[in-house]
């Protein structure tokens, strides 16, 4: 039983590893591209002119979108790399398991309402992996 929770465990990490990379992936590849199209070149134009002071620090807009967005991917795609590797030692510890069911479950919820398929798909994924580790524990 033991081995099917660290298979479970161990998708639903790489479904996170998954995602991290592939917001990565997407966040280098629209900052790469050549110049978008002049509806977006306007949006972006605004969120840099529009600054923010936040402990002292000026930061704009379009600054602050792209550092959480690298921060996220970065977060995500580390974290289940992690997992991946300690799953032996994770998935035989409930409290790991429900946490990630859990931040799997909120991470679905935003992806459902802000994001397009591929991260809908893949938090599906690892909600349903660690929910089912727990299970079958």
């Amino acid at each position: 039983m033991r081995c099917r929770a660290q298979v479970l465990f161990q998708v639903g990490a790489w479904a996170w590893v998954v995602t991290g990379l592939g917001h990565l992936a997407i966040t280098a590849l629209l900052l790469g591209r050549p110049a978008p199209p002049a509806a977006e070149t306007a949006v972006l134009g605004a969120m840099r002119a529009h600054r923010m002071t936040m402990m002292g620090l000026s930061r704009d807009l379009l600054g602050l979108f792209r550092g959480f967005s690298v921060a996220m991917g970065l977060v995500l795609a580390l974290h289940g790399a992690v997992c991946v590797l300690a799953a032996p030692a994770l998935a035989a510890l409930p409290a790991v398991v429900a946490l990630n069911a859990a931040v799997s479950l909120a991470l679905l919820a935003i992806a459902v309402r802000a994001f397009p398929p591929p991260p809908i798909v893949t938090m599906l994924v690892a909600t349903a992996c660690f929910g089912a580790a727990l299970v079958v524990r």
